[in-house]
């Protein structure tokens, strides 16, 4: 279940969507070092999956908007954050 929508600022809100592009990055960077073939499509598919609830549906292209106007950055955050601890195992040695 989503929490509420967090009011930001614009530099506030800046600041967030920055935050978020680090667990991207984070959890891409992982799944690109891995030598496993199934982390690399893990990493992909958790990144996917999360983008794909954040638009509310997979019909939907994405399109691009100043991070002034992305609502509810937050929520974004800790699902990116879950996918983040979830995928560090992926550089870890079997």
């Amino acid at each position: 279940m989503k929490s509420m929508t967090t009011v930001r600022t614009g530099m506030e809100n800046v600041f967030m969507a920055k935050k978020c592009l680090e667990l991207i990055r984070d959890i891409a960077e992982r799944g690109i070092c891995s030598h496993n073939p199934e982390n690399v499509v893990y990493a992909l598919q958790e990144l996917t999956q999360v983008l794909f609830e954040r638009t509310g549906s997979e019909d939907r292209v994405f399109e691009p908007v100043s991070a002034e106007e992305i609502p509810d950055l937050d929520w974004l955050y800790k699902e990116l954050d879950f996918v983040n601890g979830c995928s560090q195992d992926l550089t870890r040695p079997n």
